[in-house]
């Protein structure tokens, strides 16, 4: 941007805030003011460990200002009328949203609920002070919270009564992580050990033990900021007398009875027929009763002994149930499972004694039987799918489908059986007609996922792996450009499970790729100025070692709020290598071979960041962060890697101002070629994305995306103002905005996002700043299924 249109471009923006401020100020009610800040101010004076944060505090405001770039959403709610049927009202009620308006009784319930919250932590001198500034020219507020801690309660001493005789021989005091002299009293912590011991006791045989059972006596009239705490373990209500006084005993304890398992259970053929589970026929298996349909089970009664971990005659362990359940749920053939206990009916609870070190150190309490039933509710077996993404700009045009086939039950084990084939089609045009050509791309994929390890060996006799999975996978594509043809092929086998909370682990141990170039045209490669990127169209192999590592939280009131966290990590050529040093073998042109093919070493990585933020009216704010990194050596050194290997930016799911490939690398010239090749080995990447509702079945997107693809410093031949520099970097991020429409179908959703170029590092100094000359060849229009993040 020139020194001319940087001083214009400010001022239209300065000009529309001005308008857009004064235009709601005039709709607003006397003497109301637009909500524009909370800030939380947390006590100074209290040591931080003990500091309670202004993101704890801020949890327990009623009031929270909306999310609304210069007030365009208030502008346009104000401006609708509410009793107009009109089209344009009611689009514009849709897309607006209602200022929050100052409500101070609203404040001041927020200050009480912040008082009452600090007090449960400890604090219970605390105090809550709140400010106002008011803006009578712009018609806004802003309110401070002042939280005064002051000096918390503190644990003196702790007593116990454990009521429950046989509970009492379990615990040791000294487990209670939270029950410590010294502590502070801090409410959710007594609440966290409550919850613990019941999770220990339920995982130990106590079916009927819940929190209830557990009480806390806090006495804080010791003086000088001490309480002492009593935790009372209650036993249970066995019954009452004539005088209607209960009765009580020890928790009784339970053990596992009979298992029956229905794994093609109907829920509605159950409700609508008393003699259902009559007409079903019964298979024994290690223990447990497999009852079906038909001449055998749908799913092998072997299978179902791995997936299922509870054992008839074994205590009753909540832990178990747990790792159950989820290892049902993670088998796609398997559409939904109930897991019910019920006591023996009529079943005579028989007594068991507890013996510690002691002869006379002994308790007891009464032991009884649970059956279990297990029901299964099976979804449709096979399935078809179809999806499809397509890109365009003035000079590029892509489309690409992709139909799949799954079979979730192959061979009655649960397996899942996939197929796809791919179809692209890209033609570029540019300046030269000579060079506007097709190109088209053809693969396959075919691969199997059987829900165990599949091992020779037991991994995970306990039972610590929540659903286990085997994956063994072939693809094969074929590339047919106007330059080159090349076929892509891999071969994977890997294992997948997780930790039955939100942690998602995978392993490939056989990793195998090969690239082999069927024609290079010298013509294309004389074109690339990068003598690194011609280098990476040549016949290669990659045999290495993969895994990834997913994390994700949703909110459970609202669905709308999540993070993920996705980290991926590959190696390749590690073991070749030892084992080619090892054997004295001698190199071929520089390079060691595979079979007489090269094969590549690198270290590759990448992490992925995103987190949903739910707003007002069925709003979300969704931002991203991604970055990647190749790193080549040994056998690769700086020389090349295969170019399906490394980072490339623009498309549907990236830098959406740009087509697939066409942006970067670093602030290297654009290329015209009948072919866009930018690559890069490091990519960096950040998007926010706004998601609203428009009605019925449509919902609108408005979005920024940052990033662009670099070479480390180092790699031989690379462009001028392709490497990556830290001092350099920042103007080379390329930047575009642009508008979405989503057609939201439940069972997937339709996505059509136009990208508009803001910045583009690929031109030269002085014309960057696209936007400053508005080009419908600076816009790129896709379409795909899902969304980009």
């Amino acid at each position: 941007m020139s020194r001319v249109q940087r001083p214009i471009v400010y001022l239209l923006i300065l000009i529309a805030a001005v308008m857009s401020s004064c235009s709601i100020r005039s709709l607003l009610p006397e003497g109301a003011y637009v909500l524009t800040q909370n800030r939380v101010e947390s006590d100074s004076y209290t040591p931080r460990s003990e500091r309670i944060t202004p993101e704890e505090i801020s949890k327990y405001i009623k009031q929270r200002p909306s999310m609304d770039i210069l007030n365009v959403r208030a502008w346009l709610y104000l401006n609708s009328d509410p009793n107009s049927k009109n089209i344009w009202h009611n689009l514009m009620r849709t897309l607006g949203t209602p200022p929050t308006i100052l409500d101070t009784t609203l404040t001041r319930r927020s200050a009480e609920n912040i008082e009452a919250y600090v007090a449960s932590r400890g604090f219970f001198g605390a105090e809550e002070e709140y400010s106002f500034y008011m803006d009578p020219v712009s018609r806004t507020a802003k309110v401070t919270y002042n939280t005064f801690q002051g000096e918390p309660y503190r644990i003196a001493e702790v007593e116990y009564d454990i009521e429950d005789g046989y509970i009492e021989k379990l615990i040791q005091n000294d487990t209670l992580q939270g029950l410590r002299p010294g502590n502070i009293l801090d409410i959710e912590a007594l609440g966290e050990e409550r919850a613990e011991l019941t999770r220990r006791l339920r995982s130990e045989g106590f079916y009927d033990f819940t929190e209830s059972n557990i009480e806390f006596k806090v006495d804080t009239t010791l003086g000088n900021h001490k309480a002492s705490v009593e935790m009372v373990v209650t036993q249970q209500v066995a019954g009452y007398d004539a005088q209607g006084r209960p009765q009580m005993r020890n928790n009784p304890l339970y053990r596992v009875g009979t298992i029956r398992v229905l794994p093609d259970y109907d829920a509605r053929e159950a409700v609508l027929n008393p003699q259902y589970l009559t007409t079903l026929d019964t298979l024994d298996y290690k223990g447990m009763e497999i009852i079906y349909h038909g001449s055998r089970p749908n799913i092998r009664p072997s299978v179902l002994g791995r997936l299922i971990r509870l054992q008839s005659g074994s205590m009753y362990d909540d832990q178990k149930v747990t790792t159950t359940y989820d290892n049902l749920m993670g088998v796609d053939y398997i559409h939904s499972a109930n897991i019910l206990f019920s006591p023996v009916a009529g079943g005579v609870m028989r007594p068991v004694t507890y013996v510690g070190d002691h002869w006379s150190d002994t308790a007891e309490t009464l032991e009884g039987v649970l059956d279990c039933e297990i029901r299964l509710s099976p979804a449709m077996r096979q399935s078809y799918k179809v999806e499809l993404e397509a890109s365009t700009t003035s000079s590029f045009y892509g489309v690409a489908t992709t139909l799949g086939y799954q079979n979730l039950n192959l061979f009655r084990g649960a397996e899942l059986f996939d197929m796809s084939f791919t179809f692209g089609y890209e033609l570029l045009r540019v300046e030269d007609p000579s060079l506007n050509r097709n190109s088209t791309e053809f693969g396959g994929m075919v691969g199997i996922t059987f829900p165990q390890f599949v091992l020779p060996f037991d991994l995970d006799p306990e039972g610590v792996a929540h659903s286990p999975q085997t994956r063994l996978e072939f693809s094969i594509n074929d590339q047919n450009r106007r330059y080159y043809n090349r076929v892509l092929s891999n071969v994977s086998f890997g294992y997948s499970w997780n930790n039955g909370r939100k942690s998602y682990f995978t392993i490939r141990p056989f990793d195998v790729s090969l690239v082999k170039m069927n024609y290079v045209s010298p013509v294309f490669l004389d074109k690339l100025q990068n003598p690194y990127l011609r280098d990476s169209y040549t016949t290669q192999m990659m045999a290495g070692v993969s895994g990834s590592y997913a994390y994700g939280t949703t909110n459970v009131t609202n669905q709308s709020d999540y993070t993920t966290l996705r980290m991926g990590l590959s190696t390749s050529g590690n073991v070749i290598s030892g084992v080619k040093r090892l054997l004295g073998a001698s190199k071929v042109d520089g390079h060691y071979t595979m079979f007489g093919i090269p094969y590549a070493q690198y270290l590759r990585g990448d992490v992925t960041w995103a987190h949903s933020l739910s707003l007002a009216n069925g709003t979300s704010l969704v931002y991203r962060l991604y970055g990647g990194l190749i790193f080549p050596y040994g056998n690769s050194s700086n020389e090349s890697l295969p170019a399906d290997r490394l980072f490339y930016a623009g498309g549907v799911n990236s830098m959406r101002g740009w087509s697939v490939r066409t942006l970067g690398p670093g602030s290297s010239p654009e290329v015209k070629s009948g072919y866009p090749s930018q690559f890069g080995n490091l990519r960096l990447e950040a998007n926010l994305e706004w998601r609203f509702p428009l009605g019925g079945i449509f919902d609108g997107a408005a979005f920024v995306d940052a990033g662009n693809v670099w070479y480390t410093p180092g790699i031989r031949g690379i462009p001028e103002g392709a490497a990556f520099r830290f001092d350099t970097f920042l103007p080379q991020v390329a930047l575009n905005t642009g508008v979405g429409l989503r057609l939201n179908l439940n069972v997937l959703v339709l996505r059509l996002d136009w990208g508009i170029q803001l910045h583009n590092p690929g031109k030269p100094e002085g014309e960057r700043w696209v936007i400053a000359r508005p080009n419908i060849r600076n816009t790129a229009l896709n379409f795909g299924i899902g969304y980009p993040f």
